[in-house]
């Protein structure tokens, strides 16, 4: 019976075991996992297929490796806020939201333009290839361009030497004899490059300009009388792929490589010549088509004036108070004229334009808006390309009106916030490493007050580590620079020494295992107060903040679509460039 009894539970535990086995999805098992894992009451769901493929599409884990059941829910959460927030922006009518309405209407203006224009004037320009090269050859003057090389450039100067690794050699010497030596160095870097060294290596490394260590000596396409005498008669004299020898101005001494050269006068008619012929011809017979149209359609101006508010200050009016009625159909509102008003009180010298200037600015307006009427007409608005973007745009900003409460961007942390946050987090803003130090190491605590004596007596520490550090001399200043430290990084008694010598100041010896230490302190970082981590605390409260305002926006989103999630497995992903393209 007792037997019967364990192979029972035996049995259970192995089924048990068997149930709770880890689920990971990967490229190999997403066959068998088709299930819905999301799924909203306005139709929209997700599967587990369709989620791993945004997976692989996303920068999620870089590098590769498996996304935990948390993170892949994160993922989703945004993935679904963002597809939710789309649902909810087709639901709003943007005429009734003004100030979005108008970020709408200007590109979608400019489109309804632009289709018109190319419908009624440049479709129906037609040009040949014969007038375009007749074009380009009877206007030079449009198309010839100047003599001109593609410059590289390298700077040999007496003050460059003065301040580079053998400073305080050339320091030391004559005026006459530094010049001498500029010159030599110059021709030394012009064997260099007889030798096969590439111009923008050499210029690079030993070139004096300032902006050689970026652009390698190139100076980019370079005209006559760019640069001071003789660089004209050197540059232009180069042919391609040559360098000069080395010549002088009063700036150094110059060596100049030509990599291109450009002559004067009419390029040869290619391909390139074509395409700017075409389109400076092009623009010029469209100019001619358009000015009668754009006559014509101010004839066809028919303006209604708001009279009874035109005479008041355009800001104290309300933006969507209308100002004029065109032809019957669109409205210019206040808010138009605002866009205009600045420019003309500047241009009246008057504090508040009066009626006349306001209908100047109606009218400028106007021409803009019975373009749009004209485009209407022709139809321009019913073609399907500009109706899907016309959708597009709509949809974008009323998505940008429901995503609004997706974010805070004016959130700032209280004081009070702060000042809380400081006194429960205190730890954290305990700098690790307080200290910046420099240290000499003695045999006997006699040498190192001595040392200390010669130290608090003004001679420089790093020197005397030179003479009393020990070990090889040309490390002695490294080892003593310690740079910024903390408990972990010295002994503790060092450490405590440390911080409690003044700053500037340095220590009486320090017995450690290592000997005795003589230490000069150079900066301590105490424990800040609230001011010091105020600016680290305020990023970190903005930061949650953030992320409260989404997840009070993603639940309200979930509540009013009735989102339900069911299983959601880790997912393990190869490293993006291994992940289906």
């Amino acid at each position: 019976m007792l037997l019967s009894r364990i192979v029972f539970v035996s049995a259970v535990c192995l089924l048990l075991c068997a149930g709770c086995k880890r689920v990971v999805v990967s490229s190999h098992n997403i066959d068998r996992y088709q299930h819905v894992v999301v799924r909203a009451d306005s139709s929209y769901s997700l599967t587990m297929p369709e989620v791993y493929e945004m997976l692989l599409n996303s920068q999620e884990i870089p590098l590769g490796g498996t996304l935990e059941r948390s993170q892949v829910k994160r993922f989703l959460d945004s993935v679904v806020c963002e597809s939710l927030t789309g649902i909810a922006g087709n639901e709003l009518i943007l005429e009734d939201y003004y100030n979005v309405y108008r970020t709408f209407r200007r590109p979608y203006h400019d489109l309804l333009i632009k289709e018109w224009v190319r419908e009624v004037i440049y479709d129906r320009i037609e040009l040949d290839s014969v007038e375009v090269a007749e074009y380009y050859q009877n206007h030079p003057d449009l198309f010839s361009l100047e003599e001109k090389v593609l410059l590289h450039h390298i700077l040999t100067s007496s003050q460059g030497l003065k301040y580079d690794s053998d400073s305080l050699y050339y320091r030391s010497l004559s005026p006459e004899k530094l010049e001498e030596e500029t010159e030599a160095a110059s021709w030394r870097l012009h064997r260099l490059l007889d030798f096969g060294e590439k111009f923008e290596d050499v210029a690079r490394g030993y070139s004096h300009d300032n902006e050689a260590i970026v652009y390698r000596g190139r100076k980019g396409w370079t005209r006559r009388g760019t640069y001071k005498h003789p660089f004209d008669s050197v540059a232009f004299a180069l042919s391609t792929g040559e360098y000069s020898k080395p010549y002088r101005d009063e700036d150094g001494w110059h060596i100049v490589y030509v990599e291109e050269y450009q002559a004067e006068g009419l390029p040869d008619f290619d391909s390139l010549q074509y395409g700017m012929a075409y389109g400076r011809l092009m623009a010029e017979r469209a100019n001619a088509l358009a000015r009668p149209l754009v006559d014509s359609l101010s004839r066809e101006i028919n303006l209604e004036y708001h009279e009874a508010v035109l005479d008041t200050n355009v800001y104290f009016v309300d933006r969507w108070q209308w100002a004029a009625i065109l032809n019957g159909i669109d409205t210019i509102d206040f808010n138009d004229i605002r866009s205009w008003e600045e420019s003309t009180r500047k241009r009246y010298q008057v504090d508040n334009s009066t009626v006349e200037m306001k209908k100047e600015i109606i009218g400028r307006l106007a021409k803009h808006f019975v373009a749009i009427q004209a485009a209407r007409e022709s139809g321009v608005d019913t073609l399907p390309h500009v109706r899907s973007e016309e959708s597009k745009l709509r949809h974008s900003r009323c998505k940008g009106i429901v995503r609004k409460g997706w974010i805070d961007p004016g959130w700032i942390a209280s004081e009070a916030l702060v000042e809380e946050y400081f006194q429960k987090h205190h730890k954290e803003f305990v700098p690790e490493k307080p200290l910046v130090v420099q240290h000499i190491i003695v045999e006997d605590s006699i040498i190192g007050e001595f040392v200390r004596d010669q130290a608090m007596a003004g001679i420089d520490f790093l020197q005397l580590a030179e003479e009393f550090y020990p070990g090889e001399e040309s490390i002695r200043r490294d080892l003593a620079n310690l740079g910024r430290i903390g408990s972990g990084d010295v002994s503790p008694e060092f450490f405590r020494v440390g911080m409690i010598t003044r700053v500037g100041d340095v220590s009486h010896p320090v017995k450690t295992e290592y000997g005795y230490h003589v230490i000069k302190v150079l900066d301590r970082f105490d424990e800040p107060d609230v001011n010091q981590a105020r600016s680290k605390i305020s990023t970190l409260l903005k930061k949650q903040h953030a992320e409260e305002v989404f997840l009070n926006y993603r639940d309200d989103l979930y509540r009013r679509y009735r989102v339900k999630f069911s299983d959601v497995y880790p997912v393990h992903l190869k490293p993006v460039e291994y992940r289906i393209q």
